[in-house]
C-alpha cells in the first residue's frame, strides 16, 4: 500500500531483488530508487484520495506476481507515481519509501 501521493496519481508498484546504491538509494526523479536488480513491475494502479493498494479483490498476491522462490527470498518493493508538484528538481515523478521483506518458506 501507498499512502500520501497526489489525490488520483498513476503508481507503479514494482519488486527488485537487490538495493540501490547499497541500500543509499539512486537519485531518481524527486526521490531515490531503492529497489533494483531483477525488477518486475507488480501493477499500476490509480490512487484514490491519495492511496493505492496492490493486491486488490482477486488480484495475484505479491509473491506469486513476483515470482518469489517457494524456499523464500528477500525483495524489495517501491511505487513510482506521477507527481507533477514542483519538490527538489523539475522531474514530473517520484517514489515512495522501500520496504524490504524476507519471503520464508
Amino acid at each position: 500500500s501507498a499512502s500520501g501521493l497526489p489525490l488520483t496519481a498513476t503508481i507503479l508498484f514494482f519488486q527488485g531483488t537487490t538495493q540501490s546504491s547499497g541500500g543509499a538509494g539512486a537519485v531518481f526523479g524527486d526521490g531515490l530508487r531503492c529497489a533494483s536488480g531483477t525488477v518486475i513491475r507488480l501493477a499500476t494502479k490509480t490512487a484514490s484520495g491519495g492511496s493505492a493498494t496492490y493486491p486488490w479483490n482477486m488480484e495475484l498476491d505479491v509473491s506469486v506476481r513476483g515470482a518469489v522462490p517457494a524456499g523464500g527470498a528477500v525483495r524489495y518493493y517501491q511505487g513510482w507515481y506521477r507527481n507533477s508538484a514542483a519538490f527538489c528538481t523539475s522531474s514530473t515523478f517520484n517514489l515512495t519509501n522501500g520496504l524490504r521483506v524476507q519471503w520464508i518458506p
